[in-house]
């Protein structure tokens, strides 16, 4: 049966995946916590300057879990549900110098902290997997087994973050010995991956059961003693459907060309037993078909989703359902709704092309983590370490013309900037705009050198935040029309120029009139300042200069600038400055723009990206 869903808030703000006692498992719905101390209150959103405030000021709602300690209120956010493997997603918002933390199955905490500028980060900053304490070990050796991210992903005070974490329970046998450590298969923070395969072999300093022997199952907790924290749009995806299994493995094997998948003209070379799921009957080389009879045996009632890696063509029925459609080369998934219990298969694997067979079967369901259902051979090699050839600016700047990878299509005229500051960006000449900035590491080129450098893209090294390709300056028939997508006829890229100290200006014309683009890091590395200057004559359309372009544009509250979408970045304008620009609104997106009076023009506009 379902289990009553407990409706805290009308919008869903935190949702997990569980199951009944009962295989059926429940949909996602409203989480349940143990009761709330004082410190925490639901809100709507947030009133105030949490880019600046200790304290985040909330407005009324619903949606956003804010948390804001007192001497006397300090209590810590724990769910009233358990889970054991789990993948975690959640947003999170913190206060200038705020510490909190999440700790999966209340023992093992990533850190949430304000490390907003650090460039080599600790086991004590945003995103660490938090040491461990032990007093015995002498002053100054308490913490171990700690791990620091990659890199610094974490963003600037008052801005949304997102938290992703894959994790793995530890594994008892019936005696409650543990087997197997808790490891973090992957974390990433807003989307840059900073942790992978890191296990951790107790709960770590200020656990919810610090002092407890490990167990198969815990609570989330998150701190809320340290400091000002925000959550949002918190799902936990519950893995504990138990492995899929097969048995009564048979196989026939077709040797020679075949017609298609099923249309074997001759009759069986070769039949017998198998005691693994694998394609192994197939000889090494050489064109053939196998067909694999058995039995699926599913722990759980869910929909499954079946995936296939491999060169030739393949086909899978399940109760006669086609799990896998074959294709000319390689197999396109599908997902069934199946129910607990046996299920008979066929595969059909079609070996159309000449090499050595292969073929990977996948499956995932909702509460089953991705499984290979197809035998693999255990193997000594160590995993292989993935190749990169790293470009880093040590004393000056570093320009690196090359294609950038942006969605739809990758940009093919355009060059990376990368600064000793640490903050870079990548900048397209087609239609002037700046598509990406990121801190840290400056660029990975492997992809443009290694063997035939194939896809020919040059990387970010580091944490990106990815902006717009529309040009920056653009010509409207009518200020009302939509931002155009490419650039204008009459727009025309003429190269840069560099500062001394290696900075450069990019130069373009649009008609008659001539702009110079300076993108300059700040001293910190936590911003880029850039200064658009516009000389000459506009034409009988009306000149327009985008600088932001999102879902949402607010005045930030100190007047001095926007915030750009959803707390995703803040805008900054000089202070007394004459950049006056205007928030419009189109399909549903708003923009940032300035208009350019017609005639003659001599402007400078200055703006800073914080992020």
């Amino acid at each position: 049966m379902k289990l009553p869903p407990l409706r805290l808030l009308a919008c869903a703000l935190l949702a997990y995946v569980a199951h009944a006692q009962s295989p059926r498992p429940l949909d996602l719905v409203p989480a349940n916590f143990k009761p709330l101390g004082a410190n925490w209150q639901f809100a709507g959103g947030f009133g105030g300057d949490p880019r600046r405030d200790k304290s985040l000021t909330t407005t009324p709602g619903t949606g956003v879990l804010v948390n804001n300690p007192t001497p006397s209120a300090r209590a810590h956010l724990v769910t009233a549900w358990d889970h054991g493997d789990l993948d975690l997603d959640v947003d999170f918002l913190l206060s200038p110098g705020s510490n909190s933390g999440i700790y999966l199955m209340g023992r093992y905490e990533v850190q949430l902290f304000d490390s907003w500028g650090v460039i080599t980060p600790k086991t004590t900053d945003c995103g660490a997997i938090y040491d461990r304490w032990d007093a015995t070990r002498g002053v100054g050796k308490e913490s171990y087994d700690g791990t620091a991210p990659r890199a610094n992903a974490a963003r600037a005070p008052g801005l949304w973050q997102h938290l992703r974490v894959e994790f793995r329970a530890p594994r008892f046998d019936a005696a409650r010995k543990k087997l197997t450590n808790a490891k973090f298969l992957r974390v990433l923070l807003n989307d840059y991956l900073i942790h992978e395969n890191v296990e951790i072999s107790g709960p770590t300093r200020s656990a919810l059961f610090e002092k407890d022997p490990e167990a198969p199952r815990g609570p989330i907790m998150i701190q809320g003693d340290h400091g000002s924290v925000a959550i949002r749009a918190l799902e936990a995806r519950l893995l504990d459907t138990p492995p899929v299994t097969t048995s009564g493995l048979t196989y026939e094997l077709y040797n020679g060309a075949q017609k298609a998948i099923g249309d074997y003209a001759t009759p069986a070379s070769a039949t017998g037993s198998l005691p693994q799921f694998t394609i192994s009957p197939i000889e090494k080389f050489g064109k053939a078909a196998l067909v694999i009879n058995g039995s699926l045996h599913i722990a759980r009632a869910d929909t499954y989703t079946f995936t296939a890696e491999t060169r030739n063509s393949a086909r899978l029925l399940i109760d006669g359902q086609t799990a896998l459609a074959p294709l000319e080369f390689g197999a396109d998934s599908r997902t069934l709704t199946l129910t607990a219990g046996t299920h008979p298969f066929r595969l059909d694997y079609h070996q159309v092309r000449a090499g050595r067979p292969s073929l990977s079967l996948g499956i995932r369901g909702t509460g089953l983590q991705p499984q290979t259902l197809t035998y693999v051979a255990p193997s000594n090699k160590p995993p292989a370490v993935p190749k990169a050839i790293l470009i880093n600016p040590a004393d000056r700047p570093r320009l690196q013309p090359g294609f950038v990878p942006f969605d739809p299509k990758k940009r093919l005229y355009a060059i990376s900037v990368g600064s000793p500051t640490g903050a870079h960006f990548a900048y397209d000449f087609e239609v002037g705009s700046i598509l990406r900035v990121w801190r840290g590491g400056f660029l990975d080129t492997v992809e443009m050198w290694e063997g035939r450098g194939e896809p020919q893209l040059a990387q970010p090294a580091g944490p990106a935040l990815t902006l717009n390709a529309k040009p920056t300056v653009a010509l409207l028939e009518r200020s009302a029309l939509d931002w155009p997508d490419a650039a204008d006829a009459l727009w025309s890229p003429q190269g840069y120029t560099l500062a001394p100290d290696g900075t450069p200006t990019f130069l373009s014309k649009l008609g008659n009139l001539d702009i110079r683009d300076s993108v300059v890091p700040g001293a910190d590395g936590r911003s880029l300042t850039r200064t658009l200057t516009l000389t000459g004559r506009t034409t009988s359309w009306e000149t327009h200069i985008l600088l932001a372009e999102a879902d949402v544009i607010t005045p930030q509250p100190d007047g001095n600038g926007w915030i750009v979408g959803d707390r995703t970045y803040y805008l900054d304008l000089p202070k007394g400055g004459a950049l006056a620009p205007s928030v419009r609104t189109r399909n549903g997106r708003q923009q940032l723009t300035v208009p350019l009076s017609g005639g003659k023009v001599d402007r400078t506009l200055t703006c800073t990206l914080v992020w």
